[in-house]
């Protein structure tokens, strides 16, 4: 059905940042839906006591605690919640969990939503979490209640149907009842359209933009209250106008709380969820302004009408395209009637797709749209069927291209379909693209194939119709253009939902890890499980290989798609998902050192309290101790108090992070130990100071001894002398910073040393409490100069040292450079070095030297600078200069010799450089003539023209250039070193070399230039021969053979081209023999040879066709080919007919073929005529041997076609056993099928019989149910003998096993019927059976219990002792009866359980057991009572 029925494109989404303008426009509706849906929650958040506001929705949600609330307030239920002001994470996490639970127990399906994003308030997600909640709890619940929208709103959640139905097609015009969609979305849309924008005469087509304007918002509030609206006003103002004023009236006049601002909506893309949710609410306040039940019984009754006219129409379309499907009719008129009726199809497509969805709460349609939709359907699939079989039935190979664009069309329009889990989604996707790519190897081949087809516009002669032909055209183009994305979207897919499968597998086990702990086995366990299936499993890298893979795969799809908004939802896609995982991967990875401090803190606290329970005993038993003992004993109380503090801290972290159950026991362990600790400690912690005064006097003289030790080292830093260098003053800088360091940390000792003194004060003498406040002032002073000498001091340094460094810097450059210099001027014998070399020495030399002049200017000024700024320092006087103007100097003079030493050297090279330049200019002057005569050696282009050209240019050539360059190489090598002179020479010789090589090429060059030339004019006159030779082939069966003749003698003769040619390779054959055998040039004459020798052959050949008269077998030959290729070919069809003859669903395929086949054979047999009587002519101007084997070959021809025509009638005679057989199995199967119906309506009329209330209306519909059970074995027994008829038919025609099986099984279908109703029958008979016997039962225990009443009246009203005497007889008499009443009644509660009726007829029948039981109990108690009674 792919080819009829649209396949709607889903919507994927991509990896790369969102684009400015999409970023920017979803900012603005993030901010639009943040104050909309703030404002939603506080108008509930008011009604809860105490009322709640949230101020910042994304922070204020965080802990859970007011989203709890809200659904509190929403539900009406009471959740539980975790409060208090410090709240940690693990509580957040918690209380959010609870909302989210709570929402998926109402069946509300969160999709991407988890705790951790709530917790960490990401904006997407928490607009997405009160975009839910409020589609659930306000505007769903609200359309669902509507008396004309009920059958909109679904029993779950429309969360999934309105988010997907927001790019579905704007509703049809039709009215409110039958035509709204099943979506809240569309519900209220509707209800507006209904209600509102159809009384004012306005379009209101979304929740976007029809709203920008304001006249939407006033078109309600007129439909509730007409006369605050004047809406002709309204349609003139403007839309923020209009805005302010609509929003201002429903506040104040209708009481609708105000949740949008002008600002909100007057934009060029108003967000639909914020308007959705303040027009909700009008909803909420007036429902249903001015509906009737009139209005729906009407819309019921149109909407009946048209189901009822849709249904004739299917079935009339049905029986129409079944009688054109076997119309005797071309190829052709049976496409373009399969075109009529596709057109007719599509036209109705769409308005009964509308009409036949569902309006009901449980998704099931009603009896009208049943019956039009199985019409519908039946429809399609005859339709798509004929459509195959019309593809198929062309010729091969054109049916298979069209079988293949078949299964091709529906792999690429084929939906996916979304799985509970997303791992399995994902394989579903790698099944479907393993099968497409597949699918997709062929299509190569088929395209050739095809192309090759098309532009034939037949199949081996077989015409195809142009219009089926142009419809496979598009339809393989759309396989072609889309094959490509398909595949990159279902990569994309596939990848996309392994990546989702990883991501709800971390959120699931972070749910089961962030969580209230148990005891530290559980824990430990937890732990495990995060190693396994983190660590273990390598999830991280599995990860992000997965997303690196789905990255690449969403740019080259996005990449690959034209669709903005495809390639936007990709982006969009991408960008969520990393967010998520940011944010999630930060959760996971923080999983481990949290379980890890849980356990430490469990063992922390589990060593902690088995020590410090076991000191307490001790410590009570020697409270009862000596004095002495005691102290030594508590002397160790300190470290017990850290012991004891370590495990309140544990204790308390276990009570935060363990469950309810743990925390109550930590608790109470707690507080049992602390208390003992607190009697105990109450007791004790005076002998806690015995070691503390020792410990404190330690610390202050320890504290004092640091002091004094960083005050001495300070000042003897201060004080020692430097030298005035970069180094040394660096040192001195770091010293000085290392000193400032500290200084903080010696203030800070200082402030503990003075607080350690006033503790030893209390305890001391006043003498050495006076010795130690001098100490401290003292210390205090020397404290306060060092902070202030070391900062002066470090300034003056720091600025010292930049020059410093810079001066190090420059005398750095200078003997850098200097030692250059000396390296150039040290060459020992300069004459031994290359010439170049000394040239470019002499280059460096003078570098180098102003390299170092610049230098000594820079170091001369700096040493200035530095030199005053040391003399006019206070704080400087201890740094020494005397070393540093020595090194100054030492520069100076340095620099005086090197200036010396480089003119004395730059003279004896200067005396060498005239005769090196007179050698280099003629080196010149020669390497460029033999580049010259080099380029024209390679050179190309036209040969006549190079030929010219290059014989002008080694014509002029001399030797005066190569005798100047050796002149000059003379001269130079006089002055030259030995070393030097022997590179010369071999310079020398090899351009000489060059030059020698030069001139044994020049001449042959010239030679192969001559012999191009040659070989063009040769191809020129060869190509106008071949010319005149393709004229004269052309026009031979139209003119003359004598004239042709004769013109070809005149231009192939003795004057003719061809003897031009022969001229031509004569040259060539002369010039190749002056040129080396090694020369490949000499391959030319071959090749020459080789084209005059074809030529030759060409020109006889034609001769030959002139003087011969081969054209009168033409007409023979073609028509021979093309009846031995029909024959061939007929014979294949038929062969594959005869082989899948018992194939009966191609039975009607292949007696279309053997009917055609059967009328070109008489076309075929004229040919065979006109073959024979033309042959009979043709031989008598032929040779005997060419005429005999013409013979030969048309009598095999001819028993060819006599065996064609026996095999043809073959084949049709077991065609017609077939079709009889198939009739046969046809009126079968139709017979089962009405006998299965039949028994279906007598199973219906058994659960009939078995749910009536009465036995006698029960025998009477068992009557009916015999009587037509009669009727189907009568029928039974006709389709037998049919069954019999057909196997007979079937042996007689020898056809084969696989149509007898077909036979068994309808045999086999009908035993099993008749087995069925036979065993349900007797089953009816017995229940039948069992009900009369209880119905018997029943009426002797009800005698009884009527007999047992008279009897009982009697007893009470007794006129005398002898009627009491006889009473009690009666009464002794009923007892024993009563008896076995009981059993029986007690034997009828037990039949009727066993009673196979129905549920209803078998309570009722239990229930009447049951009173006739109790009615006996009660009078058997009753008779033994008054028995008891009157005989006392």
């Amino acid at each position: 059905m792919a080819r009829y029925k649209g396949a709607s494109g889903r919507n994927i989404t991509s990896l790369h940042p969102l684009p400015g303008s999409f970023k920017h426009r979803q900012d603005e509706q993030e901010l639009v839906q943040k104050r909309t849906f703030t404002k939603w929650i506080n108008t509930h958040l008011a009604k809860r006591n105490p009322p709640m506001m949230v101020s910042d929705l994304f922070e204020d949600i965080k802990d859970g605690v007011m989203l709890i609330a809200l659904l509190e307030v929403l539900s009406g239920q009471k959740l539980p919640c975790e409060q208090g002001r410090h709240l940690k994470r693990i509580h957040w996490v918690a209380n959010i969990g609870t909302a989210l639970k709570f929402l998926e127990g109402r069946r509300i399906k969160l999709v991407n939503i988890n705790s951790t994003d709530i917790a960490d308030g990401r904006p997407s997600i928490v607009l997405g979490l009160v975009w839910t909640i409020i589609l659930y709890f306000q505007i769903e619940e609200l359309t669902s209640n509507l008396p004309q929208l009920q059958s909109l709103s679904s029993s779950a959640s429309s969360v999934e149907s309105v988010v997907s139905s927001e790019t579905a097609s704007p509703p049809s015009k039709r009215k409110v009842v039958t035509k709204v969609q099943g979506s809240a979305r569309k519900a209220l849309l509707k209800w507006i359209q209904y209600t509102a924008a159809r009384q004012v005469g306005i379009e209101i087509k979304d929740f976007g933009q029809s709203w920008r304007s304001g006249v939407a918002f006033h078109s309600i509030i007129h439909a509730i209250r007409p006369d605050l609206v004047d809406m002709e006003k309204v349609k003139g103002r403007s839309n923020r106008e209009n805005l302010e004023e609509a929003f201002t009236l429903a506040e104040t006049e209708l009481g609708i709380p105000r949740l949008l601002d002008p600002e909100d909506v007057n934009v060029d893309k108003p967000d639909e969820k914020s308007i959705m949710t303040y027009v909700a609410q009008f909803l909420k306040y007036y429902p249903d302004p001015h509906h009737t039940v009139a209005d729906v019984q009407e819309n019921e009754k149109e909407d009946k009408l048209m189901l009822r006219d849709l249904k004739v129409w299917a079935e009339q379309f049905e029986r129409d395209l079944a009688r054109a499907q076997v119309a005797e009719t071309s190829l052709q008129e049976k496409y373009q009637s399969f075109k009529h009726f596709r057109i007719q199809y599509e036209m109705k497509r769409k308005p009964i797709e509308l009409v036949t969805q569902s309006l009901r709460k449980d998704g099931k349609l009603s009896l009208d749209q049943a019956i039009v939709k199985q019409a519908w359907d039946r429809v399609s699939s005859r339709l798509f069927d004929w459509h195959i079989h019309l593809d198929k039935s062309l010729p091969a190979p054109l049916g298979t291209i069209g079988a293949w664009l078949y299964r091709a069309e529906n792999a690429l329009r084929e939906e996916v379909s979304i799985q509970q889990a997303h791992e399995e989604t994902a394989n579903i996707i790698h099944r479907k693209l393993e099968q497409l790519k597949d699918l997709l190897k062929n299509i190569e081949g088929h395209k050739k194939t095809f192309h090759e087809i098309h532009g034939a516009r037949s199949v081996n002669g077989v015409p195809v119709p142009p219009d089926q032909l142009e419809d496979m055209a598009e339809r393989f183009n759309f396989v072609v253009s889309s094959s490509e994305l398909h595949l990159l979207k279902m990569e994309f897919l596939e990848l996309k939902y392994r990546l989702l499968s990883l991501l709800v597998l971390a959120e699931s086990k972070l749910k089961s890890w962030i969580i209230k702990y148990g005891r530290r086995e559980s824990v430990e366990l937890l732990l495990q499980n995060y190693i396994s299936v983190i660590e273990n499993s390598k999830f991280f890298e599995q990860y992000e290989v997965t997303y690196q893979i789905l990255k690449r795969a969403a740019e080259m799809y996005a990449k690959a798609n034209g669709s903005v908004e495809e390639v936007e939802s990709v982006m969009k896609f991408m960008s969520e998902t990393t967010a998520q995982w940011r944010n999630l991967s930060v959760e996971v990875r923080s999983v481990r050192s949290m379980l890890e401090e849980v356990i430490a803190n469990w063992d922390r606290y589990s060593s902690t309290v088995a020590g410090l329970q076991a000191w307490l005993e001790d410590a009570e038993k020697m409270l009862n101790q000596t004095e002495q003992s005691k102290k030594d004993f508590f002397r160790h109380l300190p470290h017990w108090i850290q012991q004891h503090t370590a495990m309140n801290d544990a204790g308390n972290f276990l009570i935060e992070t363990c469950d309810e159950t743990i925390s109550r026991d930590l608790k109470q362990q707690l507080l049992l130990l602390n208390g003992r600790w607190r009697e105990l400690f109450m007791q004790v912690k005076q002998y806690a100071r015995a070691d503390e005064l020792d410990k404190i006097q330690k610390e202050y003289l320890d504290g004092v001894a640091n002091l004094t030790a960083f005050v001495d080292g300070s000042n003897r830093k201060f004080s020692s002398a430097i030298e005035v260098s970069f180094l040394d003053v660096k040192m001195f800088v770091q010293d000085l910073e290392n000193i400032k360091q500290k200084l903080p940390a010696m203030e800070a000792q200082y402030k503990m040393v003075t607080r350690t003194a006033q503790l030893l004060t209390k305890e001391i003498s006043q003498e050495e409490v006076n010795e130690m406040l001098a100490t401290l002032t003292r210390m205090k002073e020397q404290l306060s100069k060092v902070k202030e000498y070391s900062s002066a001091l470090l300034y003056e340094c720091q600025h010292l040292l930049s020059p410093l460094e810079e001066q190090e810097k420059q005398i750095t450059n200078f003997y850098e450079s200097l030692e250059k210099v000396n390296e150039i001027i040290s060459i020992q014998d300069p004459e031994a070095q290359p010439t170049t070399v000394l040239k470019q020495k002499a280059q460096d030399l003078v570098a180098y030297q102003e390299n170092c002049k610049k230098a000594l200017s820079l170091i001369e000024r700096n040493s200035q600078s530095i030199l005053q700024c040391v003399a006019s320092s206070e704080v400087l006087q201890h740094f020494h200069q005397s070393t540093f103007q020595k090194k100054v100097t030492q520069v100076q003079i340095t620099f005086q010799n090197m200036v010396r030493k480089a003119g004395d050297w730059r003279k004896n090279i200067e005396a060498n450089s005239r005769l090196m330049k007179k050698f280099e200019e003629s080196r010149a002057e020669l390497e460029k003539v033999i580049q010259i005569a080099n380029c024209c050696l390679k050179e190309k282009g036209n040969p006549e023209e190079l030929l010219r050209k290059h014989s002008e240019f080694f014509n002029q050539l001399d030797q005066r250039v190569l005798n100047a360059f050796l002149k000059a190489c003379d001269e130079l090598t006089d002055i030259l070193p030995e070393q030097e002179q022997h590179s010369l020479q071999e310079a020398v010789r090899k351009l000489h070399r060059q030059w020698k090589d030069l001139q044994m090429e020049a001449p042959y060059h010239l030679i192969h230039l001559k012999i191009e030339v040659q070989k063009s004019k040769l191809l020129v006159t060869v190509e106008e021969c071949k010319a005149e030779l393709a004229r004269q082939n052309k026009v031979l069966t139209r003119e003359g053979k004598e004239r042709m003749i004769e013109e070809h003698k005149l231009f192939f003769g003795d004057k003719g081209s061809y003897h031009l040619c022969e001229k031509r390779l004569q040259r060539i054959e002369e010039l190749c023999h002056k040129l080396p055998v090694s020369d490949p040039v000499r391959a030319t004459l071959e090749s020459s040879q080789r084209i005059l020798k074809e030529l030759k052959s060409q020109i006889d050949s034609t001769y030959t066709k002139l003087t011969e008269h081969s054209d009168i077998w033409k007409s023979y030959t073609n028509r021979f080919s093309e009846l031995a290729n029909w024959i061939s070919s007929t014979e294949r069809d038929l062969q594959r007919i005869k082989e899948n003859v018992s194939d009966t669903a191609k039975y009607e395929q292949f007696k279309s073929s053997t009917r055609e086949i059967r009328q070109q054979i008489n076309k075929q047999g004229e040919n065979h005529s006109w073959l024979k009587s033309r042959l009979a002519v043709i031989t008598k101007i032929c040779t005997d041997v060419e005429a005999k084997k013409t013979e030969d070959e048309l009598c095999k021809l001819s028993s060819d076609f006599k065996g064609l025509l026996d095999f043809l009638a073959e084949i049709e005679r077991t065609l017609g056993t077939v079709g009889d057989c198939v009739q046969y199995k046809e009126e079968v199967k139709s017979a089962i099928e009405e006998l299965i119906n039949n028994s279906k309506e007598a199973q219906a009329e058994a659960e009939k019989i078995l749910d009536t209330e009465s036995l006698l209306q029960a025998q009477q519909l068992l009557f009916h149910h015999q009587q037509r059970t009669r009727r189907l074995r009568a029928k039974r027994q006709g389709v037998q003998q049919q069954i019999f008829q057909a196997k007979q038919l079937q042996i007689e025609g020898g056809l084969p096993s696989a149509m007898q099986e077909d036979l068994l099984k309808l045999e086999g279908t009908l035993e099993n019927m008749q087995q069925t109703m036979e065993k349900r029958e007797e089953q009816l008979q017995v229940t039948i059976n069992k009900w009369e016997q209880f119905e018997r039962d029943k009426e002797t225990v009800v005698k009884y219990l009527n007999q047992a009443s008279c009897a009982l009246e009697r007893i009470l009203n007794f006129s005398s002792l002898e009627s009491l005497s006889s009473e009690l007889d009666q009464t002794k008499e009923l007892s024993k009866h009563s008896e076995a009443m009981a059993v029986q009644a007690e034997n009828l509660v037990k039949n009727s359980s066993e009673i196979q009726l129905g549920s209803k007829s078998k309570q009722a029948l239990q229930q009447q057991a049951k009173a006739i039981q109790e009615q006996v109990k009660k009078v058997d108690v009753t008779l033994e009572e008054e028995y008891v009674l009157n005989k006392s």
